[in-house]
């Protein structure tokens, strides 16, 4: 991964080859949404400038994202569960059932639960059996799944063969799931290297698995 950052990335991930990589994609699973969980590559990245040459500082993405979040005051976790009419936590054990969390949530914020930054709420936050996000991740993504649909004209107004030609039309009206796009662009994958059910699943996993769930929502192995 941290070949393909900064201005060297296009050049490394053109060496891999696109094949290459969906393979590596597909035999890996997605990391855990979950305090302590966080990719340490990200956690000191170097920045580069417009020129491709790099800078002296490192960044930590983990808490560039926080600090960001309170420059531009977004709502800390309980007011944004009141702004979407969800009950608030009146104590840390409302929010999680892990002693260990809850003992560094009272020494970064005290026993004022009010505090609590919104991003380490949801990675903090109770998971619904069976989920892999947060029931207050979920759901804005309910809101905001629905919403793509509806505000993208691709979607709606120029769904027609006009805009994505005859052929085109007949793939999106025809195809079922992802392991047909693979075999329209890359036939042999599927064959060696898809041993799963459906795609979305990590590639190896046992045929007719019980267990898949689309990428985002993914519950990986740790």
């Amino acid at each position: 991964m941290e070949e393909l950052i900064g201005s060297r990335g296009e050049d490394s991930l053109s060496n891999i080859g696109f094949q290459r990589t969906l393979v590596s994609m597909g035999h890996q699973s997605c990391g855990a949404l979950e305090l302590w969980n966080y990719p340490m590559f990200l956690r000191d990245l170097i920045a580069h400038n417009e020129d491709g040459t790099e800078r002296a500082d490192h960044v930590d993405l983990a808490s560039l994202e926080v600090y960001r979040d309170r420059e531009r005051r977004v709502c800390r976790y309980n007011q944004f569960r009141r702004n979407i009419l969800m009950i608030p936590i009146s104590k840390w054990e409302d929010l999680t059932d892990d002693t260990e969390t809850i003992g560094i949530l009272r020494e970064v914020y005290g026993d004022d639960v009010e505090k609590l930054d919104l991003l380490v709420g949801l990675m903090a936050e109770k998971k619904i059996k069976g989920f892999a996000i947060s029931e207050t991740a979920f759901f804005i993504f309910i809101v905001m799944a629905s919403r793509r649909l509806q505000a993208d004209r691709f979607f709606t107004s120029n769904f027609n063969s006009k805009t994505y030609t005859k052929k085109g039309l007949d793939w999106v009206n025809t195809t079922e799931n992802l392991k047909q796009v693979i075999d329209r662009h890359f036939p042999d994958i599927n064959d060696k290297w898809i041993n799963s059910t459906s795609a979305f699943s990590v590639w190896d996993a046992p045929p007719n698995s019980s267990n898949i769930v689309p990428l985002y929502l993914r519950i990986p192995r740790r």
